[in-house]
């Protein structure tokens, strides 16, 4: 409050009556003429507030900075460059570019693995299972404009004429390819039968540009579970991940009853169980995903039902694998550069990528599981056989550890089994807001690091979103129910596809159309951008979108 003929003096919070500045003592505060100075400088001060206040609100956002790629493009030169805007530059630039059948027209593409090895020829090749018994493989070849063309093989010179070959495995759930070793890995949910493998043939003679380099021709089809003892062979594979040249491992698969790690001469090295009885506490039940780190060999993470997210490192022991508590089941899992992050996909539309710097992890399997020697080398002494019985009281040589195994127990989960319903659930540091699946467990996922993006269906038949990893924004949706074609070519505000998206599942349009289950990024040899592969279609196909143009003449 002004009183005048008095000062205020905020540091010593009292008031100076004002004074002469002849009579007052040098410097002041309450002089006439140090108040008169100051009173100036206040009003200077407000004056250029206001006028900054009024040019900044002249101030606009140039309209270019506004599109994509040119506005991209000078925002980089100045420094300022949004997280998506490379994200979004990639997913407005898709476009469509044909659909190749596989198999019966009545049938969908359930699982598929594209191939982009083959360089003297530029083409992909498909592996794909348009039941769960049959594995057709064949090539993706493309006309100028980059559209997949299958009548275009004839062009090619192809041992014997194949333009396809079939391999025929029960309940396939998964396949990959394992480069190190040039072997596909196929996993069965059949027991007994867990994992196959296939060498395709190489033909590395560079003088013929028109012979595939990848034939389809392969080696014999091994059945690698044979090499596991039958009383740990009675389990069902859902995925497989192939291990980076530099591990120690060749794939790790995911089944009903835990992971079982293959060394690189595909012998089995050991299973990290469940306990045959049901209880709510176990950790190891169902694995539906399993990925390794991409800078370390040895770390990766996997998880399934219910929903705990491993990471586990195969250098040490499993008893200190850490693991966190997520909201629901894990469907999908891929862990990120850096490798302190992790893109999980799960049920009740739980998308999200988590730090695990920023979340509270806990150690060990707490009780609810333990680590089997599966090794084939013939029998071992009775007592052996008898601590076997009991997988949790063996570690991987064998050893009893019944004396300790309340003691790790404890340490795990702090209270035992039933303490990991109390645990505090992790929160992810970017959730998707928009992702949709309440309760499919076989839905397709995709993710590609060059660009950024995720692409995952939903369980709206028939639909595939696109997201940026970066800020868990939905970028597009691709609408496979709109005459037999995604309206893929069709940018659309929020607002509309939020509006899309909620519509009643059961419309007349996506009566015939199935849940997507299969997606995949990769390159063909000379692009420089990846192609998404969608497996599904009304004639069930794969469909591929990539980055371009819909016409050659479109070209600037």
């Amino acid at each position: 409050m002004d009183i005048p003929g008095y000062y205020y003096d905020v540091e010593k919070r009292r008031y100076f009556k004002v004074e002469n500045s002849k009579t007052a003592p040098t410097s002041a505060a309450w002089s006439s003429s140090s108040v008169k100075r100051r009173k100036l400088r206040d009003e200077d001060a407000e004056t250029a507030l206001q006028h900054l206040n009024l040019t900044k609100s002249r101030i606009r956002r140039a309209r270019v900075l506004h599109e994509p790629l040119t506005g991209g493009f000078f925002a980089r030169e100045h420094g300022a460059m949004e997280d998506d805007m490379q994200a979004t530059c990639f997913v407005e630039g898709l476009r469509q570019k044909g659909c190749v059948s596989v198999g019966s027209p009545v049938m969908q593409v359930k699982r598929m693995f594209i191939g982009g090895y083959d360089y003297k020829t530029g083409m992909c090749t498909v592996h794909a299972v348009p039941n769960e018994t049959m594995l057709l493989s064949t090539y993706l070849p493309r006309d100028k404009n980059g559209r997949l063309n299958q009548r275009l093989l004839t062009n090619y010179r192809l041992p014997g004429h194949c333009y396809m070959e079939t391999l025929w495995i029960e309940q396939i759930s998964d396949i990959q390819y394992h480069a190190p070793s040039n072997c596909m890995l196929v996993t069965s949910r059949q027991p007994f039968n867990s994992l196959w493998t296939f060498s395709p043939k190489i033909d590395d003679d560079d003088k013929d540009p028109l012979r595939p380099r990848w034939l389809l021709s392969s080696g014999p089809l091994r059945n690698l579970a044979t090499r596991v003892e039958p009383r740990h062979n009675g389990y069902e594979a859902h995925c497989v991940a192939p291990a980076p040249a530099s591990s120690s491992l060749a794939c790790t698969v995911g089944t009903n009853r835990g992971i079982v790690q293959w060394d690189r001469s595909f012998m089995p090295s050991a299973l990290l169980a469940s306990p045959k009885r049901d209880c709510p506490g176990e950790l190891f039940h169902d694995v539906f995903t399993v990925d390794f780190d991409p800078s370390h060999g040895e770390v990766m993470s996997f998880g399934g039902r219910p929903g705990a997210l491993f990471t586990a490192d195969t250098r040490v022991p499993f008893t200190t694998w850490s693991h966190l508590k997520l909201p629901s089941t894990i469907t999908h899992l891929r862990r990120l550069s850096g490798g302190h992050q992790v893109l999980v996909a799960g049920l009740q539309n739980q998308l999200g990528v988590y730090d695990l710097r920023f979340v509270r992890s806990h150690r060990g399997t707490g009780g609810d599981g333990g680590r089997i020697d599966i090794d084939s080398d013939g029998d071992r002494s009775s007592n052996s056989r008898n601590r076997s019985r009991n997988p949790r009281h063996n570690d991987f040589k064998g050893r009893n550890r019944n004396s300790k195994g309340e003691k790790w127990a404890s340490k795990g989960t702090g209270k035992g089994k039933g303490d990991l319903l109390d645990k505090s659930i992790a929160q992810p540091v970017i959730q998707f807001e928009h992702y949709r699946n309440t309760a499919h467990i076989d839905i397709g996922f995709a993710y590609n690091a060059a660009t950024g993006i995720v692409a995952a269906a939903h369980d709206i038949p028939g639909t595939v979103a696109l997201y940026s990893v970066r800020t868990g924004s939905r970028l597009r949706v691709l609408d496979f129910a709109s005459e037999g074609r995604p309206n893929s070519n069709k940018w659309t505000s929020n607002s509309s596809r939020q509006s899309w998206l909620e519509r009643p599942m059961l419309e007349g349009e996506r009566m015939d159309l199935p849940i997507i289950q299969s997606l995949q990024f990769q390159t063909f040899p000379g692009d420089h951008t990846p192609t998404l592969f969608v497996g599904s279609d009304r004639r069930g196909g794969i469909t591929a979108f990539s980055f371009g143009v819909d016409d050659l003449g479109d070209e600037a």
